[in-house]
């Protein structure tokens, strides 16, 4: 293993100290960089469909919630997003997995995870389709390192609830509150502590656990 792709010793001197049972990541700009690839993936199925939109307004939509995607859409543009949603992450997920091969991991989180791979088990708990997460996984080198993957597909309520944490939690059987969870939006970090984990919010430089009340 290259030393670059080796987790810095204070990371791994941080999560020893907190000394979690397992650790849950999240996908999306946590353990691999999509933001540009998500657009891109919706933009093409909105041209599919005849929907135009401004930039601006894609770059801040809410493209993982549907419901408030859809929303959204009707309040500020006066569009109307047409057939299911099941229709609509079918048809992006087509697009997304023909650009796959661009996404490239988050550096420090990414080397985190191959650092702790073998001495902890982990998880990905995902607002993603798991086809989609799957696959930006083994773009950015980072498949084979998790026992499960919770997507969008396995549970009832998306980030900020927090079932994927609850499932991924069972699936590593921990309790919840002996996981340790990794995050970068406000939505993910609610859905952690809403399961009972402590989580760190990897847009900070300097990593701290914020624990649930």
């Amino acid at each position: 293993m290259r030393p670059d792709t080796l987790a810095p010793a204070r990371d791994l001197h941080l999560v020893a100290a907190l000394g979690p049972a397992a650790v849950v990541f999240d996908f999306d700009g946590t353990l691999v960089d999509t933001s540009t690839l998500n657009a891109d993936a919706v933009r093409a199925s909105f041209t599919e469909l005849h929907l135009t939109v401004p930039e601006p307004w894609l770059r801040d939509a809410p493209l993982a919630d549907l419901t408030a995607l859809r929303e959204r859409m009707h309040h500020d543009l006066g569009l109307h997003l047409p057939g299911t949603d099941q229709q609509f992450v079918a048809r992006t997920r087509g697009h997304w997995l023909t650009l796959a091969h661009q996404a490239r991991p988050i550096p420090r989180v990414a080397a985190l995870a191959r650092s702790l791979a073998g001495t902890l088990p982990m998880a990905v708990a995902s607002a993603n389709d798991g086809e989609v997460v799957r696959a930006g996984l083994a773009a950015a080198d980072l498949d084979g390192l998790f026992r499960t993957v919770v997507a969008r597909e396995h549970v009832a309520r998306l980030k900020p609830d927090p079932d994927a944490y609850l499932l991924a939690a069972a699936e590593l059987a921990t309790d919840p509150t002996h996981c340790l969870a990794f995050e970068n939006t406000p939505e993910g970090i609610a859905a952690a502590l809403g399961a009972g984990l402590r989580v760190i919010d990897v847009r900070d430089r300097t990593w701290t656990a914020t624990s649930p009340r």
